[in-house]
């Protein structure tokens, strides 16, 4: 990673002190900067925060990097804000989203209204930069961890704060974590924006802006903390679902390891009384259906009925969480891949190229195998493809999507490929046939996972809680209940 950069803009405010307020707040910092612990940014702010006598983040690495970057900040900031006994900032603005992303193209703070969306004069306002980062964990870190005057020797993140007296010395911090003043009675509205650029700097720019009025709440919200924190901090038990060969049957899989069989799939084993360092993030079947892996978070593989393990990343630093795996058509071997487009071969799966190393508008969120060619697709987010040894059908990357892409799953004879959107949404390229999605339907969980019906023109879309959905000429065999 290049140096990264982080400017601060302010205005008004008083700091208070917050009643069992946990950690270090505002007007105090923390005495020095803290060196990242790891290569990943969510281990890194855990250690920094651990340092201060704040608990873990508890939020999935991988489930929060395929969000919008704004829902990502809205996220992350809350929780070091409401960890740390502060009241969470309650609305995303569209208003405020564009001034973001002036700063971040502009590779400066972002300015900021007067007035909100809907008339409420601003009370408080403050704005934060940081250059060389296309993570928003990554940027969290340096704002909040890496702040202060590095020393002599040490590396000065923050271009405000050139000397150890500097005032701009942990601004960005002090800018997260304000105490906002009260409007008489009430409380504050507070509301805030954030966005990013690939080309606002070099390896990618990162801007949010956070604000508070005293007036109604503005008429452009895009999220709301209550529906963030509803649809996010529910954990999801449900990762994916995997078929038995001739379509009679599916597993579905838990992010504990759990595996549960429905119609004539039979139940391997599952790692659902094993402690796991990592979630389980997929399951994918042998290409006889009589066995099935397992994958986590860490690149951890464990192989059930006839599958066999041809080795892992569960031993290896990685920089970014596994997210999907696909089996070699013969079943001798599988890939792994990362949310940040690193492949991983094993057996004898072939390595035919990545995106690691390469700036990516959205993270990967899975992949899937061409079993005619012995190549691979990736899909990201915001259902961008890349091809490695197979053929491209087309993608959803220019395209507005109501909710992010969370998997790919391929057709049995490599013609083609469809996407399955957290909303449910279903998208087909090359030979796929469309018959039927939860798209535009009220869920009670998101989608997580898409599983086709290799003997029948159908599918299967599964959600969080473990919801079925059938189309086409797919059955309903059961699912996961409580």
């Amino acid at each position: 990673m290049g140096t990264v950069v982080v400017l601060i803009t302010i205005t008004g405010g008083l700091f208070s002190e917050r009643a069992g307020a946990a950690g270090i707040l505002p007007p105090n910092n923390p005495p020095a900067n803290i060196a990242p612990s790891s290569p990943d940014f969510l281990t890194s702010i855990d250690t920094a925060r651990a340092a201060e006598g704040v608990g873990p983040m508890e939020v999935s690495e991988s489930v929060v990097s395929s969000l919008p970057v704004d829902e990502q900040a809205f996220i992350i900031i809350n929780e070091e804000r409401i960890n740390r006994g502060l009241p969470p900032i309650a609305y995303v603005t569209a208003q405020l989203d564009a001034d973001a992303q002036q700063g971040a193209t502009a590779s400066d703070d972002p300015g900021f209204p007067s007035a909100l969306t809907g008339g409420s004069t601003l009370a408080w306002g403050g704005s934060v930069w940081a250059g060389g980062l296309s993570s928003v964990f990554g940027a969290d870190y340096y704002w909040m961890y890496a702040d202060g005057f590095g020393g002599a020797q040490g590396e000065t993140t923050n271009a405000d704060c050139s000397a150890s007296a500097s005032s701009g010395c942990w601004g960005h911090r002090d800018i997260l974590l304000h105490e906002f003043a009260s409007c008489g009675t009430a409380a504050p509205t507070l509301a805030m924006g954030a966005a990013s650029s690939p080309t606002g700097s070099a390896d990618g720019s990162i801007a949010a802006v956070v604000v508070s009025t005293c007036g109604a709440p503005p008429s452009d919200v895009t999220l709301t903390w209550s529906g963030v924190e509803a649809s996010l901090f529910a954990p999801p038990e449900i990762i994916g679902l995997a078929t038995v060969t001739n379509g009679l049957g599916y597993w579905e899989a838990e992010s504990n390891g759990g595996v549960a069989a429905f119609g004539a799939a039979t139940n391997y084993g599952s790692m659902d009384n094993t402690s796991l360092n990592s979630p389980v993030v997929g399951i994918e079947a042998t290409p006889d259906g009589q066995g099935y892996w397992l994958v986590a978070a860490d690149g951890g593989v464990f192989a059930f009925g006839d599958a066999r393990f041809y080795g892992s990343t569960g031993s290896l630093h990685l920089a970014a969480p596994i997210v999907g795996m696909a089996p070699t058509p013969d079943g001798l071997g599988y890939w792994l891949v990362a949310a940040d487009g690193g492949v991983f071969a094993f057996g004898d799966a072939a390595f035919l190229g990545s995106m690691g190393g390469h700036p990516l508008n959205r993270p990967i969120v899975g992949m899937a195998a061409d079993p005619t060619t012995d190549g691979y697709w990736l899909v990201a987010a915001d259902g961008g493809v890349f091809s490695f040894g197979a053929p491209f059908f087309g993608s959803t990357g220019a395209v507005h999507l109501d909710r992010p892409i969370v998997g790919i799953d391929a057709l049995a004879n490599g013609q083609g490929y469809r996407f399955e959107a957290a909303d449910g949404g279903v998208f087909c390229f090359g030979a796929a046939t469309f018959a039927g999605s939860m798209g535009g339907h009220a869920l009670v969980a998101p989608v997580v996972g898409m599983a086709a019906d290799a003997a029948a023109n159908g599918y299967w879309l599964v959600a969080a809680d473990g919801g079925i959905f059938s189309f086409g000429d797919a059955s309903y065999y059961g699912r996961i209940t409580g």
